[in-house]
């Protein structure tokens, strides 16, 4: 796997363009395109359609477009709600209908691991999955799938149960922003993110410092997701990314933790400060 930079545009398509057209042996990129994880971006409409138009060397290259997050807003307010550029009929437009599959499911939205998954393609690339599928999945589970179209009914079912998702998630997402602003903020020894839904909130330490400070919170008794978890084989480069998932805990639970994460980003910049 290769490491591709963020920005808050989408991946570095210059690098991606470059890659995928000198290196053949490159056969596909995987993308969470709407409030990625972890940083929770979400891909302009300029990086949309040079997707589309990328020029592989490898001619089954593949782009596996995992909208996990298509309805995970955290806001109501429909202009605080991300949007994206539908993928397929914009490959289509390039004349590169075969290069994108496009997933979802409502496993982030029901039942982990247990919902009901969706995926769209070109008639040619979904004939070739059918003949998979018929082998892999011979009876599939019918009564999940009534089951989930009994209670969302339709699209405004799964909209009206996202909301009170948002009601839940917003307040946690709230707590950990108020405290890195309040006790972060304007002293350039971290940034982070502020997305508008998904579940991660992306933070980046100075350089070198991820993985002290993920081992400071821990002997405190705050468990983190591992520095570095997010990138190719859980190696940063630079030692500074820390994801932060909010979910679980409460809004008061997850502001405690918060206050003790910041405290420990301070220690480890302290530590690193002085060393130079």
């Amino acid at each position: 796997m290769i490491t591709v930079p963020m920005t808050p545009q989408g991946p570095d398509m210059d690098m991606v363009e470059k890659l995928v057209a000198e290196d053949g042996s490159i056969k596909g990129i995987w993308c969470v395109p709407k409030y990625s994880n972890p940083q929770g971006y979400t891909y302009s409409d300029e990086t949309v359609r040079r997707f589309a138009n990328l020029k592989p060397a490898a001619k089954d290259f593949r782009i596996f477009w995992d909208n996990a997050y298509a309805v995970h807003h955290l806001y109501d307010e429909e202009e605080r709600q991300d949007k994206i550029l539908e993928i397929l009929g914009e490959c289509e437009k390039a004349g590169n209908p075969d290069m994108v599959y496009e997933f979802a499911s409502t496993s982030k939205i029901s039942f982990s691991g247990s919902g009901v998954a969706a995926i769209a393609s070109s008639k040619g690339n979904l004939e070739c999955i059918k003949k998979s599928l018929t082998i892999q999945t011979i009876g599939y589970d019918k009564i999940n799938q009534l089951r989930h179209a009994r209670y969302f009914k339709n699209i405004d079912g799964i909209r009206e149960h996202m909301r009170k998702h948002a009601a839940l998630m917003r307040p946690k997402f709230e707590a950990v922003e108020e405290t890195l602003e309040r006790e972060l903020g304007g002293l350039e020894i971290g940034t982070w993110t502020k997305p508008n839904g998904g579940y991660f909130i992306s933070f980046d330490a100075m350089e070198g410092c991820a993985k002290a400070i993920v081992a400071k919170c821990k002997e405190a008794g705050v468990t983190l997701t591992g520095a570095g978890a997010t990138y190719p084989y859980g190696k940063d480069p630079r030692d500074s990314n820390i994801r932060i998932a909010p979910s679980f805990p409460t809004p008061e639970e997850m502001a405690m933790a918060t206050e003790l994460f910041v405290l420990c980003v301070k220690l480890v910049s302290v530590e690193k400060l002085l060393q130079e």
